[in-house]
């Protein structure tokens, strides 16, 4: 899921993109900050993660799965000077939940938070797509 997100991602015009550059390594830290933190206005895709509950069981042992795939994206801004496409970039990244790429899932969602360390806005999407199994 994390290459369907970056490809999503690396296929945004560069008029959409703007100043910022889409990064195939994944967000490690290095020094103690996380990578995204030290390259400002670089996209990051996390590797995904993966959770499972159980949604229907019977006594024979099957039943349904409901699993979970969460995908994270990151990107870092100076919250002083935000550039001039940031809220359409944001839209935009929002919006590839629905990329006809994604099959086989039920459910696709995508929320968005900001958080402040000094004058630096860190931006994290969260993809979260559901799918049943048995």
């Amino acid at each position: 899921m994390r290459s369907l997100i970056l490809s999503a991602i690396q296929g945004l015009s560069s008029a959409t993109l703007g100043t910022f550059q889409v990064a195939t390594d994944l967000p490690y830290e290095q020094d103690g900050n996380p990578l995204y933190f030290k390259n400002f206005k670089r996209i990051y895709v996390d590797a995904a993660q993966y959770d499972q509950s159980p949604d229907f069981d019977t006594l024979k042992g099957d039943g349904w799965v409901n699993e979970t795939i969460t995908v994270r994206a990151y990107f870092v801004t100076d919250a002083k000077q935000l550039p001039s496409n940031y809220t359409s970039l944001v839209e935009t990244i929002k919006e590839l939940r629905l990329s006809s790429t994604i099959t086989g899932v039920i459910q696709k969602l995508c929320s968005v938070t900001t958080e402040f360390q000094g004058d630096a806005m860190i931006t994290e999407f969260e993809f979260s797509f559901k799918k049943y199994l048995n």
